[in-house]
């Protein structure tokens, strides 16, 4: 029997995922990082399973593997600065952002962390503007975009 392909057990992992199985898709993502060590996607999807279960010690070590393997994988680097925020590393996670700068103004994960450097000056207009932006661009995921909803709605008016 032929081997799976990282993209065919990503997909399995993400359907297990989505129907809020974890535990299914944890493992079968621990199986493709196994088999293809060196995929970025493996190791970005992996990392953001540890982060929805809160295991945010290992989600950082593989969103840091991901962006390793793959420097222009962009959703990783935005999630590990979310991750570094989460745990209230705020400067590491605008630091680890520099490099969306280089992205076009037309990109979700721009205007996200832009979105943050308002949030930073607690300029909450401009970050529910670059949020809104960010929302109706392309290159973010659905993960993403779901946590960028829920911050807009608890920004101040």
């Amino acid at each position: 029997m032929p081997e799976k392909s990282a993209h065919h057990l990503l997909d399995a992992a993400r359907a297990a995922a989505s129907a809020d199985d974890h535990t299914t898709s944890m493992q079968q993502l621990k199986a493709a990082a196994e088999t293809f060590p060196d995929d970025a996607e493996v190791a970005y999807a992996l990392g953001a399973e540890f982060g929805y279960v809160e295991l945010f010690d290992a989600a950082e070590t593989q969103m840091q593997r991901a962006l390793a393997l793959d420097g222009q994988l962009h959703a990783a680097r935005f999630h590990l600065g979310l991750l570094m925020i989460t745990r209230s590393r705020f400067e590491e996670a605008m630091h680890t952002w520099m490099a969306l700068e280089t992205l076009p103004d037309t990109s979700a994960l721009k205007q996200y962390k832009r979105a943050f450097d308002a949030l930073a000056q607690d300029d909450f207009a401009p970050a529910r503007t670059h949020i809104d932006t960010g929302l109706k661009a392309e290159g973010s995921t659905p993960e993403i975009d779901e946590q960028m909803h829920r911050l807009r709605a608890s920004l101040p008016a």
